[in-house]
């Protein structure tokens, strides 16, 4: 494939030059860059030069190979390629500068590089990434990309160097495909119709959980986990806050000092068998609390859920306070728990 310049509007995509290097750099020190993608982390200098002067040459030399860089108004954007994997298969791949993130770039970016793969001869495209990752399905499924499976284990996280591999979306698209949407929106902020049942409240978190990146642990049982405090806090909270439904605000306010002080008399010995009781208990008496009120428990979880998938930024990034816990993105649309309470009843 010869090197081909792609052009919209404002947007050009050509190839990387040593010019380049300065800018790819620098947004290569993102670590969602290399959470998401196959670049080394941390990314150094000599990176990017061996990325220009090595990887673009030899990309571009493959048959149904390019690198571009994505520019807009001429300013270095991202970087877009489309790898060989087999005879008129390639594999499209893309980052973006996060300034340039959520401003639609990159979906125009995809549609140039996917219509002159076609036009050279390609048959199919394969496009991949970490379970969860949101941005990067939303762009290619506006193209007419399908997901085609799951693999566990497939994906790599270059920051966590040690931690268990990832499950990775698999999918791709034909050239006789239409180049449309192949289906419904099923990410956080649409329909959602591949909601679990809410009638079982561990599909329901585990859904959060693949959304956000939020640890599935699936090695054996262990209450003494990095995310431990944290996750003692949200119950603390959440306990304190039915608390305070029920006997008022300065209630509230005593389940929380007590809470924290607590913390003091931690002996770090973590005892996973009366934590996992303990757990089970929780769930059991919140139930059992919610049958003796009359609380539709299911429809409220329901609505919990489709409030708490909404939470992602608006170009599909996952926000975090600095001990974990996923925060309201801007697009946050709270429960509306009085309107399923005014429209459902226990059953």
């Amino acid at each position: 494939m010869r090197l081909v310049v792609l052009r919209d509007e404002d947007l050009e995509l050509s190839t990387p030059t040593t010019e380049d290097v300065p800018a790819i750099f620098a947004a290569c020190q993102d670590p969602d860059i290399a959470r998401y993608t196959t670049l080394p982390f941390p990314y150094t200098a000599e990176h990017a030069d061996d990325f220009v002067a090595e990887a673009v040459p030899q990309t571009w030399a493959q048959e149904h190979g390019a690198i571009w860089a994505i520019r807009r108004d001429g300013e270095f954007a991202g970087v877009i390629g489309l790898h060989p994997r087999a005879p008129r298969i390639s594999e499209i791949g893309y980052w973006m500068v996060p300034a340039f993130r959520g401003q639609g770039l990159l979906t125009r970016a995809v549609g140039l590089a996917v219509d002159h793969a076609f036009a050279a001869g390609v048959h199919r495209l394969d496009w991949r990434a970490t379970v969860g990752n949101w941005a990067s399905w939303k762009v290619v499924w506006r193209h007419g990309f399908r997901l085609e499976g799951v693999k566990r284990g497939a994906m790599a996280d270059n920051t966590r160097p040690g931690e268990p591999l990832r499950d990775g979306w698999f999918g791709g698209m034909l050239a006789s495909d239409p180049r449309t949407p192949a289906g419904d929106w099923l990410g956080p902020d649409g329909a959602l119709p591949s909601r679990p049942d809410p009638a079982r409240p561990m599909d329901l978190v585990r859904q959060f959980h693949q959304t956000y990146e939020v640890p599935i642990v699936t090695t054996g049982a262990d209450v003494d986990v990095p995310n431990l405090g944290m996750r003692m806090a949200l119950i603390a909270e959440e306990f304190a806050e039915l608390v305070g439904a029920v006997f008022g605000d300065a209630a509230e306010g005593v389940v929380l000092q007590g809470y924290g002080d607590a913390l003091a008399f931690d002996d770090e010995k973590r005892d996973t068998v009366a934590a996992a009781d303990a757990l089970a208990d929780l769930v059991y008496v919140a139930y059992g609390m919610a049958l003796e009120t009359g609380v539709p428990l299911v429809d409220v979880l329901a609505e919990v859920q489709r409030s708490n998938l909404s939470k992602l930024d608006t170009d599909g990034r996952v926000l975090r306070r600095a001990d974990g816990k996923v925060l309201k993105g801007p697009g946050f649309r709270a429960p509306d728990i009085a309107r399923v309470l005014r429209e459902r009843t226990i059953t």
